[in-house]
């Protein structure tokens, strides 16, 4: 356990100094009161809260982990927790998935969840086995942990946010490649759709592909027919071409399970559709590999993949 939570009592101090002495005993066991009666010097509640910020954020890599998989699933995991184990999982995680999280779990639920100063009271060793328990329900997700991504396989361990972004620019670039020398008259019905940005990125990327005809164009061509070009939803459909585009490099399936839960749920059952269709079909999964490696190099060089 990081260093910061060893000191427990300190923390309990500051709050005590910033919430009072009754309100934080009323949530500590009996045995631990005399801690509570300890005020210290006396701190305010803005540098008591700014000193609480700092801890949580140095031992935040104790389940950083949470952070590479979509919200959905951690919400799908909280069901059947008490109101304030819920809290104590809300207190590790990034504000954009507890806020995705207040926003999916029930009503009743968000309104009993504790206080800031009810998940601190909580004793450490509860705190960690309740840490614990839940991140064993993850146990199986790959994780980065500042490796390298050398291949292929490697993919699995980006986090939900750089897959999404990853998947967005396969699916542009499939576009690119399917209207590769199709008449303007034709794409402009899809340009139309796109907002400004997006309808010059993918004009720019249709000139920067190959010049040449091969194979993989071909085969870009049969992906469009895969998706539903009418959705209404651009940032979809550039998801969902994504997916097929990344199912076609797929030597095997066993690729799925460790992406699974880093995508929403729904855009998991349509991309193991594709999985299903695709993968172990087409002859150009080596090309298809190379071109999904480069994409991501290009992503990664630009900021857009850490």
């Amino acid at each position: 356990m990081h260093a910061a939570y060893d000191n427990r009592i300190e923390t309990v101090k500051k709050l005590i100094a910033a919430f009072g002495s009754a309100e934080v005993a009323a949530f500590g066991p009996k045995g631990e009161e005399k801690i509570y009666d300890v005020t210290g010097s006396g701190i305010s509640k803005e540098d008591a809260l700014k000193s609480i910020k700092e801890e949580l954020e140095l031992s935040f890599d104790e389940i950083s982990h949470l952070a590479e998989m979509h919200p959905a699933w951690i919400v799908k995991a909280l069901e059947g927790e008490s109101p304030k184990v819920v809290g104590i999982i809300l207190r590790w995680l990034p504000s954009r998935h507890v806020n995705y999280i207040l926003e999916h779990i029930p009503k009743k639920m968000k309104l009993s969840l504790p206080k800031l100063v009810e998940s601190f009271a909580v004793p450490g060793p509860i705190l960690k086995l309740i840490k614990q328990r839940f991140e064993k329900k993850f146990s199986d997700l790959p994780l980065k942990n500042g490796a390298e991504i050398k291949k292929f396989e490697d993919l699995a361990l980006l986090s939900s946010n750089e897959l999404e972004k990853l998947f967005k620019d396969l699916g542009t670039h499939e576009l690119a490649m399917a209207f590769h020398n199709v008449d303007e008259i034709s794409m402009r019905v899809l340009l139309n759709r796109m907002n400004i940005t997006a309808a010059r990125g993918l004009q720019q990327r249709i000139r920067d592909v190959s010049e040449s005809e091969s194979p993989i164009f071909k085969d870009a061509r049969y992906t469009i027919l895969e998706v539903a070009l009418d959705q209404e939803d651009i940032e979809r459909l550039l998801l969902e071409l994504g997916l097929a585009s990344f199912s076609k490099a797929m030597k095997g399936p066993d690729l799925f399970s460790s992406i699974q839960m880093k995508l929403e749920p729904s855009v998991a059952h349509i991309f193991k559709r594709y999985v299903e269709q695709n993968t172990g079909v087409g002859k150009l999964w080596q090309v298809r590999q190379r071109l999904v490696m480069e994409r991501f190099s290009l992503l990664e060089r630009a900021g857009e993949i850490s």
